[in-house]
């Protein structure tokens, strides 16, 4: 699954009242808008309409972005113009916009002049726009800083990705094999209030679909699939051909279903699968497998780590799920694991990943379960918790430690690993709980709070960080 390059509308602005004077000033604006479509190139893909000196040239600048389809628009003061030649189309588009604040001029000093100042006067023109925009109720976020200061362009990088992001979830489809697990309240959802703030769709899968789909599955294929995993894989001594065949076979069906209905990820529920009888086996590799190659998971029917998962690799190119099990108050850190889901391309390098075969004490199926044993490599990460708060609004909960550099511990048959947060374990674990965080996570190594954090902004997503 590739990763999209963000597309971003530089609307850069410019007061027609200045050409009273003659165009110099014009022309010197025009050649700082190139620069800055150079710049911004390294960063997204720029659309650029020409610099725009009245309403009628803004209207035509927006719709030009609609048509684009650019995830962002950013607006740009080359010099001071009035909110009202922007702000009727801006206030009409839905495309999310970012005022940026920038200018030629670096610093300041003795050596500035009048000239000086007429190209570097567009901050006041920004604030004229963000007061109008503000009364009109419309979303908008604003950067201020130099066009060529690397932390600037680097906050600009986290918007554009927090754009492109956005407008992947306005069309995004996430698949619910059965039904999520019973009485487990805490990632219940509303699936109409989940799209209507997300934008994901939850298409539900039938589970007779993926088991006829399984049983057809090309013979070749699947034993392509395995040799695969064996290549990858140290198989345990238990595992049998039927057990891992049965396993491939599931995964070519749900596989060929996310390919077919265009779907970012999928849930599924153990119980679930073995009420209805219908599939031999449980997608625990399957999980694992898909998650490697770029889809979102969530365990127990839980579409929204799913989403989350998803989201965390937009960012990070790899991403996996996981939930917090175990405390551990002598090493001051979460052990993490799940059933026997998790992307082994984030495994450790120094261990196998094991391919194995255990018998399922919670529910009978015609072939064991397989899974994968690893633990994680270690490194600084981010978790991503995607719950519903009060009043049934969206929120989510970030939190930024870090992998503990640990050995897998023999005798757990899962995927896991420990996590340490930025305050003892026990004050994360209270603060988490006061928060309202689900016991389920997308994790990604990296730093990626603040992208998250623009990309809940965004949505208009509650967002807490921890």
């Amino acid at each position: 699954m590739d990763l999209k390059r963000p597309k971003i509308g530089l609307l850069t602005l410019f007061f027609d009242l200045y050409l009273a004077s003659g165009d110099t000033l014009l022309t010197s604006c025009q050649t700082f808008a190139a620069q800055l479509v150079e710049g911004l190139g390294q960063l997204a893909e720029v659309v650029h309409p020409g610099v725009c000196a009245n309403r009628t040239q803004v209207a035509a600048a927006v719709r030009g972005f609609e048509a684009a389809d650019v995830d962002l628009i950013v607006v740009v003061h080359l010099t001071y113009a009035p909110s009202q030649y922007a702000a009727p189309a801006l206030l009409r588009t839905g495309i999310p916009l970012l005022l940026w604040s920038t200018q030629k001029l670096p610093a300041v000093t003795e050596a500035i002049t009048n000239w000086d100042l007429e190209e570097n006067h567009g901050v006041h023109g920004t604030q004229d726009l963000a007061n109008v925009l503000r009364r009109g109720q419309r979303r908008f976020a604003v950067l201020a800083g130099h066009w060529q200061d690397a932390a600037t362009l680097q906050q600009l990088r986290g918007w554009f990705e927090a754009a492109r992001i956005r407008r992947g979830l306005q069309s995004a489809r996430v698949g619910l094999i059965g039904h999520p697990m019973e009485h487990m309240g805490d990632f219940g959802l509303d699936e109409t209030a989940f799209e209507t703030q997300l934008g994901v769709h939850v298409q539900h899968i039938a589970q007779r679909a993926i088991a006829v789909a399984a049983r057809e599955a090309p013979a070749e294929a699947i034993r392509d699939m395995m040799r695969v995993d064996l290549d990858y894989f140290k198989a345990h001594v238990n595992l049998t051909d039927a057990q891992h065949e049965a396993a491939a076979r599931l995964e070519w069906a749900i596989k060929q279903t996310l390919e077919r209905e265009g779907l970012i990820g999928f849930a599924s529920h153990f119980l679930s699968i073995a009420q209805e009888g219908l599939l031999d086996t449980l997608p625990f590799l399957a999980a694992s497998n898909l998650l490697a190659a770029g889809y979102g998971y969530g365990g127990e029917g839980d579409v929204t780590s799913a989403v989350a998962v998803w989201i965390l690799r937009q960012l990070a190119g790899e991403a996996t799920f996981t939930e917090m099990f175990t405390m551990d108050f002598g090493g001051d850190s979460l052990l993490m694991s799940h059933m026997g889901e998790g992307n082994w391309r984030l495994a450790r390098a120094d261990h196998p990943i094991v391919l194995r075969s255990d018998p399922f004490d919670l529910a009978a199926f015609a072939a064991d379960p397989v899974s994968l044993t690893f633990a994680l490599r270690p490194g600084p990460a981010t978790l991503l918790n995607i719950t519903v708060g009060p009043e049934g609004r969206l929120q989510w909960i970030v939190v930024e430690g870090e992998v503990v550099d640990s050995q897998p511990l023999p005798q757990l048959t899962q995927t896991h690993h420990r996590f340490r947060f930025a305050q003892p374990v026990a004050q994360f674990v209270e603060a988490y709980a006061q928060t309202g965080g689900s016991h389920h996570q997308a994790l990604a190594y990296g730093h990626w709070g603040p992208t998250l954090s623009r990309l809940a902004g965004l949505l208009g997503v509650t967002f807490q960080a921890l």
